[in-house]
């Protein structure tokens, strides 16, 4: 604000203010209106638009609505948006006096937009103008008074949850409030919030919580010198005594209260003790005095010409009149009761709230996808050095504003290439892994099918056999050799017979194991959803172990390796996705047979390659430890081995990306742990602890 303004603004704050009589005393309303009227400066305006709207606010819903548009409107001409903010949560307060929830829910959610944009905490009023009214504080940081404006309009919309029947959404709200109000260190607005919260915990039937939060919002309010909403402590403590059975001590708080609302000029609070009051003299059948506190809730309620006051003054009139034989009357107030209704809660308008809530949910998921597309895109910028260098060459390009549109179009396009090539480099992965595995499987059949083979032609040769056998059978004809004198016949039926079933039956053993080779390994390379199921990792780790070596040995002709698995006997299941967990152990195997390989081919006397594959049972879950006798891993790399495209092996043999997926399976996909273990020189032992569910 400039200097000159920034004057008479505290000029006309110090006129405003001698209007009070004393401290806690309303300033006199016909003298504020006076000089509204007759002062053509807008910050002088201000200050008397605050003053008139804080005394109309629990009086005169519309007076309050008035004021506090004209605080907008002066708010918005001179760039104070915390004051702009102030005056959306006055506005949507008077709106829901009015009776009016879908515009006060609207104006709420747009003051709660507003509040939560830092670029709201510039241009503030500092501690030399005083504050609109008791509970707003100008002397905090910008950025604490920001918060504490959100806080008081979560408080606005827990009462605005709370008038139209929505206790949890109301309690939701408060949470907020006070989440934000311990931040501020508001000890004022943090009474008001726990005054809110005892009257909602009531409703939800929890009244241990509802006492404390009264009674907490009591002794701060006390502490403070803080009596303008006494009343309505009285009164929620009052609700809870009449909650618990104890009529008498309810009574003795309404009387607190009334007294407390009164001497407050807190007139919604006169409305609903007189009520709380005539409901407990109806209950001491004594219904003048019933009806007399009714007669002062109505005459306070149509003065204020509030809807929910009207509302409920009714319902206690025909609640009076129901027990009596005045039943013209009934029917006149139960009448009124359907017309009110029909006006504060009609389709319409019920309609419009749930759109606006409906909305507002719209708009923070669209925030939240929002938030989540930046996060992702943050993680691809970070995938690669390049990309970097590009995104420091757009940020001078962008500085020097020089072809603007050139640049974004070359950095979309480059994006969209990185991307391409990564999802490349999984491809490539994924396909390195699939040649292995297939050459396992071609060699773990391989055995099985030269079985099968050489027993159908055994079988074959015995067929001819066994059919030259009937043929001379048959003819009568000796059995005689190839050279030499005929011999007396022996039959050979049985023999060739009972070598026949031997080998049908290996055949068929065989057999099986092809299938079921070829069955397993169509289950694990087959398309899933993903879903998890209960997995044997002992069987999976032998499966995939045979398969990595045979793989290798397919492509190394001179490779050989001793391997073992060392398996748990009672080993769990864990609720995994095979397919996923199949990748994993395939890739660290075929990492271990890799580094033996490797320390073979340099000859050393004696060395003899060894993998080895444990699984064990651990507290809370497995574990499978992957260990080689090859050269170890460098401590050097050791921190990097599972960063995306970081390999040791030379140009053209890998990726780098094979550990990095196998760490985000274990541990975004399974909860789990994927650690490495080095011994420079004498091995390495890859370690997967997986988590029973």
């Amino acid at each position: 604000m400039k200097p000159g303004l920034a004057l008479k603004f505290v000029v006309a704050l110090v006129l405003v203010f001698a209007a009070r009589i004393s401290q806690g005393q309303r300033p006199n309303i016909d003298s504020l209106r006076q000089e509204l009227r007759s002062t053509d400066n807008d910050t002088s305006r201000l200050s008397l638009a605050f003053l008139l709207e804080d005394a109309f606010t629990e009086v005169n819903p519309d007076s309050a609505l008035f004021y506090a548009e004209l605080i907008r409107q002066l708010a918005i001409k001179l760039s104070l948006r915390l004051e702009e903010i102030y005056a959306m949560g006055k506005i949507g307060y008077a709106l829901q006096n009015k009776g009016n929830y879908a515009r006060s829910l609207q104006t709420y959610l747009s003051a709660i937009a507003l509040a939560e944009d830092p670029a709201s905490e510039k241009n503030v009023l500092g501690p030399q103008y005083p504050a609109p009214d008791e509970i707003t504080s100008r002397s905090m940081p910008a950025r604490i008074q920001r918060l504490d404006k959100l806080s008081h309009l979560h408080q606005y919309l827990a009462i605005l949850y709370s008038n139209t029947h929505n206790p949890e959404k109301a309690l939701e709200s408060a949470y907020k409030a006070l989440e934000l109000g311990n931040v501020t260190q508001n000890q004022r607005l943090l009474c008001v919030i726990h005054l809110i919260m005892g009257r909602l915990f009531l409703v939800l039937n929890k009244p241990d919580s509802a006492l404390f939060a009264e009674q907490t919002a009591l002794d701060e309010a006390l502490r403070m010198n803080f009596p303008r909403y006494l009343g309505s402590i009285y009164l929620n403590t009052g609700r809870i005594h009449q909650y618990n059975g104890n009529a008498e001590l309810a009574a003795g708080f309404y009387r607190k209260a009334l007294d407390a609302s009164l001497d407050q000029n807190y007139f919604r609070g006169v409305v609903a003790t007189n009520l709380l009051l005539s409901e407990y003299f109806i209950k001491a059948q004594k219904r003048d005095s019933a009806m007399l506190h009714i007669n002062q809730a109505l005459d306070m309620a149509m003065q204020m010409d509030g809807p929910d006051l009207l509302l409920r003054t009714y319902q206690a009139l025909a609640n009076y009149y129901q027990a009596t034989p005045f039943t013209d009357s009934l029917v006149k107030y139960q009448g009124l009761i359907i017309r009110l209704n029909e006006d504060i809660f009609n389709i319409k308008q019920n309609q419009q709230f749930q759109n606006i809530g409906f909305d507002e949910q719209l708009r923070l998921q669209a925030l939240e996808k929002e938030k989540e597309e930046l996060r992702n895109r943050n993680r691809t910028f970070g995938l690669t050095i390049g990309l970097g260098a590009l995104l420091l060459v757009a940020f001078v390009l962008y500085r020097n504003n020089l072809q603007k549109q050139k640049t974004n179009a070359a950095l979309e396009k480059t994006l969209s290439e990185l991307k391409a090539t990564q999802a490349q480099l999984i491809q490539a992965e994924k396909m390195a892994s699939l040649g292995e595995l297939t050459a396992g499987i071609a060699h773990e059949i391989q055995n099985p099918l030269n079985f099968v083979n050489n027993f159908a032609e055994i079988n074959q040769e015995l067929f001819q056999e066994i059919q030259e056998n009937l043929n001379r059978e048959e003819k009568g004809q000796e059995n005689r050799p190839e050279h030499g004198n005929p011999v007396e016949w022996v039959p050979v039926k049985s023999e060739i017979l009972e070598s026949i079933r031997s080998n049908q039956e290996k055949i068929l053993q065989h057999g099986k194991r092809a299938d079921t080779i070829v069955k397993s390994m169509l289950e694990h390379s087959r398309v899933h959803s993903g879903q998890k199921e209960p997995t044997d990792l002992n069987t999976l780790s032998d499966e995939f172990l045979r398969l990595s070596y045979h793989g290798l040995r397919a492509k190394e002709k001179s490779f050989n390796s001793a391997f073992e698995l060392v398996a748990h006997p009672a080993l769990p299941l864990v609720h995994a996705v095979p397919q996923d967990l199949g990748r994993v152990l395939l890739n660290l195997f075929n990492n271990a047979f890799y580094e033996v390989y490797k320390k073979s081919k340099k000859g050393d006397s004696g060395y003899q390659p060894l993998v080895r594959v444990t699984t064990n049972k651990l507290k809370n879950g497995v574990e499978v430890r992957v260990e080689d006798n090859g050269d170890g891993i460098p401590e050097a790399i050791l921190e990097k081995i599972f960063q995306p495209f970081f390999t040791t092996k030379p140009t053209g043999e890998g990726t780098g990306l094979g550990l990095s997926l196998a760490y985000d399976i274990i541990t975004k996909g399974h909860s789990g742990n994927l650690k490495a273990v080095s011994r420079p020189g004498q091995g390495a032992e890859f370690i997967i602890e997986l988590p029973l569910e």
